[in-house]
């Protein structure tokens, strides 16, 4: 009994775990700065978690890094509304067995909570939840060709499939100094800001990648009376990719790990300086062609043939599906800012005719100036459906930068949501893994001429190997020049000599 000789083709490939979820709770009381004036009344908290490590060491996701607080206030030592920071870090542990090489971690304050403890000290507690995306690389072999065999028919079959074949990040970093078109008069104070990055575009040159996007500021100025900017910075960066593919397509997204913002003056008046700190994740796709044995037999030996499905993960390019919801405000004075905007994970619903969908809740903080000139929080939340023509493996909801106009004698707030489509497939390609051969067939007693139909679901393949000949000697003996040209009738089924 010998093996036949085979010959395998290895291919690796990334596939998507289950996301993670993991919450962490963290407070304390503390004495606010000296600099500070007294509290008399809060108006507002704003929260923005600050990723610093992720690992994982021996089956345990460590996840660490701070929240910063903004609490927004009045005072009665000082009029007009302050702002004070407050930064509480934390550290998690959670099991993790998923076996993951790479990871991305999304987060989101569930909960943020600020309490006065008298004019010099506050109560803070937070609710993180981090949502955990994480991929493996699996590898697969497949046999793509075969030893000498006397009378061998082999049965390829050719597939080109999507695969995610690496899956890896950069840290890096800007600074930027940027002024406002219109005039900020003196040097404001700066209440509160936020940032969103968006990558626009990700393209290939040799061995780097060239990423280009756009950070998009949110700022809360106070300076003779409160102000609002909205500034958009370019950013690009070169990533040394390594062994790039020739053929690979690429998926970035950028992540904020940590940002500050402070007012400069610049020559030509005052503006703001922007650092940030962010995370670069890359996907590489590649179309890849295998042709494969699919079966195998001999006409004149004996053999034991081993058929195994391999699970290949295809992967395509993510997708986005844009959204945006529109919320008026009357009676909002001449200002109006958004504090901080979130939207839910997303769920699977149906929408009108019976089409999937997914639909997050989207929550607003509005900050305006009621009829008396006092600084007021609205909250707002609003549902948001994105019609699908399939249902995704997984997908990310994230909101992307307000826009505020003055309609009439109120505001207009509308938040674009952006849905983030991933599809993802198990295919399976049922090959040989193994062959022997067992000896000589004995064709002494087996007739020269077999008459027969084609059973019911049978291929001209399943008929040759069953008979021990060759599908193009059947389609000759019956003067037939394909497989579709056989109909319903009785074959010759020749013996090979």
């Amino acid at each position: 009994m010998d093996d036949l000789d085979l010959r395998f083709r290895e291919i690796t490939a990334c596939e998507a775990a289950d996301d993670l979820v993991v919450t962490h709770e963290e407070s304390m009381e503390t004495a606010i700065p000296e600099y500070c004036p007294d509290l008399a009344r809060i108006v507002d908290t704003a929260g923005q978690i600050r990723l610093r490590d992720k690992s994982v060491s021996e089956g345990k996701l460590l996840i660490s890094g701070s929240v910063r607080v903004t609490v927004l206030y009045t005072s009665e030592e000082s009029p007009g509304l302050r702002s004070l920071t407050l930064t509480l870090p934390f550290s998690c542990k959670v099991d993790d067995k998923r076996g993951c090489q790479m990871m991305m971690v999304d987060s989101r304050l569930l909960l943020l909570e600020v309490k006065m403890l008298g004019s010099r000290k506050v109560y803070v507690r937070v609710l993180p939840e981090f949502r955990v995306h994480g991929w493996r690389k699996v590898r697969r072999s497949v046999c793509v060709g075969t030893g000498e065999c006397d009378g061998l028919q082999v049965r390829r079959r050719q597939v080109v499939m999507s695969l995610m074949t690496d899956v890896w990040e950069r840290e890096c970093s800007f600074a930027q100094e940027v002024q406002p078109e219109d005039s900020m008069g003196d040097a404001p104070d700066l209440l509160l800001d936020r940032i969103s990055l968006r990558v626009n575009s990700c393209q290939q040159f040799g061995n780097k990648l060239v990423v280009k996007g756009e950070a998009a500021l949110s700022l809360l100025c106070r300076g003779e009376s409160l102000a609002s900017r909205q500034l958009t910075l370019p950013f690009s960066q070169i990533i040394d990719g390594e062994d790039l593919p020739d053929n690979g397509e690429f998926a970035c997204t950028a992540q904020v790990m940590e940002h500050e913002v402070h007012p400069v003056r610049t020559e030509s008046g005052n503006g703001f300086g922007v650092t940030v700190r962010m995370c670069l994740l890359l996907r590489t796709f590649e179309q890849l062609s295998v042709d494969y044995v699919e079966d195998l037999y001999s006409t004149r030996q004996e053999m034991q043939t081993q058929r195994t499905a391999v699970s290949m993960p295809i992967a395509l390019q993510p997708e986005e599906l844009r959204r945006d919801t529109a919320q008026r405000l009357e009676g909002a004075g001449a200002f109006v800012f958004l504090t901080d905007a979130d939207c839910s994970q997303g769920e699977l619903t149906t929408a009108d005719g019976d089409l999937p969908a997914l639909r997050s809740t989207v929550h607003m903080k509005i900050l305006y100036l009621d009829e008396a000139g006092t600084p007021v929080i609205g909250e707002r939340t609003a549902e948001i459906n994105g019609e699908l023509g399939q249902i995704p493996a997984s997908w990310q909801v994230s909101v992307e930068p307000e826009i505020v106009q003055r309609i009439g004698s109120g505001f207009e707030v509308r938040l674009p949501v952006t849905f983030r489509l991933y599809s993802a497939r198990q295919e399976e390609l049922t090959a040989v893994t193994s062959a022997q051969m067992l000896g000589e067939i004995d064709r002494s007693a087996t007739p020269s001429l077999i008459l027969r139909r084609m059973g019911n679901g049978e291929t001209l393949w399943d008929l040759a190997k069953q008979c021990r000949t060759e599908g193009q000697a059947i389609l000759a003996a019956n003067g037939l020049t394909q497989e579709s040209d056989i109909t319903d009738q009785m074959l010759l089924i020749p013996k090979v000599r």
